[in-house]
This record gives C-alpha cells, sequence and structure tokens, in this order.
C-alpha cells in the first residue's frame, strides 16, 4: 500500500483531527482495549445466546447483564422476586455468563428427579475451577465425577455412613461436646467454634479414624481457613469474579486470598496422605483414605 502520510509531506497527526484519541497516551490506550474486549465479549454472548432455547427471563445490559438487579449480598431474595415475575422457571444473565433458575420445590424436584440425567452435571464455576481444576466430587465433570461419586458413597456407607455406625460417632462427639460446655461453668463464650469443631471431628472420624481436640492448632487452622473460604466465595467480589474471570483475574484479591487457603489445606491433605501411606494395609482398610488409596493402586495396576 502506498505511504499516504509520505506523498502528504507526513503531515496527519493528532494536532491536524483534534477529535481523535491520542493512542500514544498509555491510558488511552489501555482503556481502547478493554472497551474494545468489552464489546468483543457481548457481540460473543449475544451470538451464543441464540443457539439455545432459554427460557424467558429480565432483560440484561451490554457486559454486566442483570447484575445490576441483583443484591449481591442477598442474591437469592432477587431471584425469588423474579421468580414471582417470569416463573418458577426462568434465564438471568450474570456478567457474560447465563444461567437459569429454578425456584419452588416443585421445579426443583421436577428437574432432578424427573429429569436427572440432565441436571448431573455441573456448572465451570470460574473460581471453583480455579481450585479443584475440575476434580474432587462436587465441582468435576463427565466421567470423572460418576467415578468420585460412586467411590465416595459406597465408601461412606462401609464406614457407616447411614447406619449404626455413624451414630455412634455422634453419640460419642455429644459427650466430648457437652464435656466442653461444662468446662465453661456457665460463664459466657463464643460457641461457633466449638460447635464446627464437634462437625468437624465426625467427618475426620471417617477419614482418620480419630478426632481432634478442639483445642489442637491443627483443627482450629483448619476451620478457620474452611470459615475464611466459606465467607469470601459467597462474597460480591466472588460473584463479579465469576462474571468477569477474564478482567478480574489480575485484580481479585478474593481469588489469591481463596487459592492461599486452599495451598495450606492441599499441605495439610499431602501429609496425611503421605503419613497414611506408609501404614497402608490392604486388608486392613481402617478409614476412607486407606480405601481411597487402595483403589488408587488397583487403578494403577491397570
Amino acid at each position: 500500500m502506498p505511504d499516504v502520510s509520505a506523498r502528504t509531506g507526513g503531515c496527519f497527526s493528532h494536532e491536524t483531527f483534534p477529535g481523535t484519541m491520542n493512542l500514544s497516551d498509555p491510558t488511552t490506550l489501555v482503556l481502547s482495549v478493554i472497551l474494545c474486549l468489552f464489546i468483543a465479549l457481548y457481540f460473543h454472548v449475544r451470538k451464543r445466546s441464540g443457539k439455545y432455547n432459554l427460557p424467558p427471563g429480565p432483560r440484561p445490559l451490554p457486559i454486566i447483564g442483570n447484575l445490576h438487579i441483583l443484591d449481591l449480598k442477598k442474591p437469592h431474595q432477587t431471584l425469588h422476586q423474579l421468580s414471582k415475575k417470569y416463573g418458577p422457571v426462568y434465564t438471568i444473565t450474570l456478567g457474560v455468563e447465563e444461567a437459569v433458575v429454578l425456584c419452588g420445590y416443585d421445579a426443583v424436584k421436577d428437574a432432578l428427579v424427573n429429569h436427572a440425567d440432565e441436571f448431573s452435571g455441573r456448572p465451570k464455576v470460574p473460581i471453583f475451577h480455579d481450585i479443584t481444576k475440575g476434580y474432587g466430587v462436587i465441582f468435576a465433570h463427565n466421567d470423572n465425577w460418576k467415578a468420585m461419586r460412586r467411590f465416595t458413597l459406597s465408601t461412606l456407607r462401609d464406614f457407616g455412613m447411614g447406619k449404626e455406625g455413624i451414630e455412634n460417632k455422634i453419640n460419642e462427639e455429644s459427650d466430648f461436646l457437652v464435656q466442653k460446655f461444662k468446662s465453661y461453668k456457665g460463664e459466657p463464650f463464643d460457641n461457633h467454634l466449638i460447635i464446627n469443631a464437634a462437625v468437624a471431628n465426625i467427618i475426620v472420624s471417617i477419614l482418620l479414624s480419630h478426632r481432634f481436640a478442639y483445642e489442637d492448632p491443627t483443627l482450629v487452622k483448619l476451620l478457620k481457613i474452611t470459615n475464611e473460604n466459606t465467607k469470601l466465595l459467597g462474597s460480591p467480589a466472588a460473584m463479579l469474579y465469576n462474571s468477569f474471570p477474564s478482567v478480574m483475574n489480575w485484580c481479585s484479591t478474593v481469588k489469591h486470598t481463596v487459592l492461599r487457603n486452599v495451598d495450606e489445606m492441599y499441605a495439610f491433605i499431602r501429609e496425611t496422605f503421605t503419613n497414611q501411606r506408609k501404614e497402608l494395609d490392604v486388608n486392613d482398610q481402617r478409614n476412607l483414605i486407606d480405601s481411597f488409596l487402595v483403589k488408587q493402586q488397583e487403578v494403577l495396576k491397570h
């Protein structure tokens, strides 16, 4: 292509057309790129939406979807109010992601019972995918999820879940909890951590075949990590991250805090698995972790 500026003496400049943007300014350039990104995302969502026969719902705005009408602190209340206008099954757009909302017992029962296969999958929620990478039980997908779910339910039943065995563990932990309450001799105390520890010990007894004292530093640390992550994952900041993961990734303190806590949790899990692998007896499986290690060995052999 001919060099137009050369033929005209190179006279084109920002001063020649004062109404144009100066792209040499870093701030202007960054804002232009972000604007183009948002426009591209918007038209991508509009194009994708035409592929699905989604139920009606509130009209979304460009980029933010329906976030402007959502109470980020109590989103369930907004979703319930919308169901009165659009019915028990409707579509809502969270940023650039569309979601079908089911409200009410009848709608949820119909979906999970009469259409179990269609609703057996799990959504790829960005912040949970960052944590689990698609593995585990709750946020896994497809065959991986089915295999883990089958193993987990079967093994939990083997160790007393839903049977008299788990009832005995609950009764035993209740005795420890009552003793702890009595130790305060009628003085006021914060029972939040103690109640959480008692519930956690029921699960720990199945996983590790033992319980923690309520003041055990390891248990206290794990409970604090879990409580903090639960609050963060349900916060408005987490919802914004899930709605705009590409944009929020570089500035999300929620994501970084959650991942840091998860790394600490994983360190405990790795240490626990390493210790139990050293003492593993295939013919004497003491808890769920032993059963998992045995199953893992069977899969690796094949």
